[in-house]
């Protein structure tokens, strides 16, 4: 009777919940950003269940806002996020905009699964007054993205982010090797 229990896995561990990586997986290569954070406010495009936003908070932001467009991984970040000085808004990146702009503006692992990374780059790139951080799938050269999601068509994000204004400071790399680019607003 019934067939086998289905799992539903997040993205991170949560407490007793299952998830397929953990929270200190994901912070690998993040330490620069975790050292320029303290009074800053900050986007994470992408959350998921707003576990690196969380940990911002912790490590002194001022204060942060995440996009995702899981709806249950929004409820779960509202539900974490407790005290800290962040909110979390569904949101589909490929048409969403930002209302205000940020020191730092996170895109970790997000920018390959959009319909036009270049573009919606572009867009968050100008949110940033500061710094930009992005990680891309260690498959792609370290900034530009060649995916089957986008019919492997060539978008360079690090041109993208120079044509916005922004330099190259240090590449890190996150848990599966993932380039994760540093980019500082030139002034």
């Amino acid at each position: 009777m019934g067939g086998p229990q289905q799992v539903k896995k997040r993205w991170f561990t949560v407490g007793n919940d299952i998830g397929d990586r953990t929270l200190e997986s994901q912070t690998l290569g993040l330490a620069p950003l975790f050292e320029v954070i303290p009074g800053k406010t900050f986007l994470d495009a992408g959350s998921a269940e707003g576990l690196i936003s969380i940990e911002l908070c912790k490590a002194g932001a001022l204060a942060g806002h995440g996009v995702e467009i899981v709806p249950g991984h929004v409820k779960l970040a509202n539900k974490l996020r407790k005290e800290a000085p962040v909110t979390f808004e569904e949101g589909n990146l490929n048409s969403w905009q930002p209302k205000r702009a940020y020191d730092v503006v996170l895109a970790l692992a997000i920018l390959h699964k959009l319909n036009r990374p270049d573009e919606v780059c572009a867009t968050l790139a100008e949110a940033a007054r500061e710094w930009f951080v992005f990680r891309l799938p260690s498959a792609n050269s370290p900034w530009v993205i060649r995916d089957q999601r986008t019919a492997f068509k060539p978008f360079d994000i690090g041109a993208v982010l120079d044509k916005a204004g922004f330099e190259f400071k240090q590449m890190t790399l996150g848990p599966f090797d993932e380039p994760t680019g540093f980019w500082k607003r030139r002034v």
